[in-house]
């Protein structure tokens, strides 16, 4: 995932005031990013989804993929 591309597009959607919701997670080795969706999190690995969690806290969707994986 290219770092730059996405937060110049972060930044254009701030602008037409649309939130981006997104962390990243270094977990066992690899870099994880949850990123929220219309009430769900997801969860990519090398622009991958690997899962879908149904929350709207970034801490709990945390909490649900270490219980998962």
């Amino acid at each position: 995932m290219s770092t730059a591309t996405d937060r110049l597009s972060q930044a254009a959607l701030r602008r037409h005031h649309i939130g981006v919701k997104t962390k990243g997670l270094r977990y066992r080795g690899d870099l994880y990013v949850f990123r929220y969706n219309a009430g769900h999190y997801d969860v990519f690995l090398n622009n991958d989804r690997v899962m879908s969690l149904n929350t709207s806290n970034v801490q709990e969707a945390i909490q649900l993929f270490k219980q998962q994986s």
